[in-house]
């Protein structure tokens, strides 16, 4: 996705039909670090799903315990 000079994005259709977004309804974002890229998650305000309300609670659980690349190495058994 690219932004416009507001710096707006435009939700593909693919993106707003699975996530049930309609118009003009208002939505929260989280933004979560994953593999070394910050993800936008969307959820629409209306059917917060129990999923997003757990997931964000994990947000930043892993701070100052080394790169994604060094945790998962870790978590795998390699060093």
């Amino acid at each position: 996705m690219k932004t416009t000079s507001k710096c707006q994005v435009t939700l593909p259709r693919r993106l707003r039909e699975e996530v049930g977004i309609k118009p003009r309804q208002e939505v929260e974002t989280f933004v979560i670090e994953h593999a070394g890229r910050m993800v936008i998650a969307l959820a629409p305000k209306a059917i917060k799903s129990k999923g997003v309300a757990l997931a964000s609670g994990w947000v930043g659980c892993l701070k100052n315990q080394g790169s994604t690349d060094e945790i998962l190495a870790e978590a795998r058994g390699r060093e």
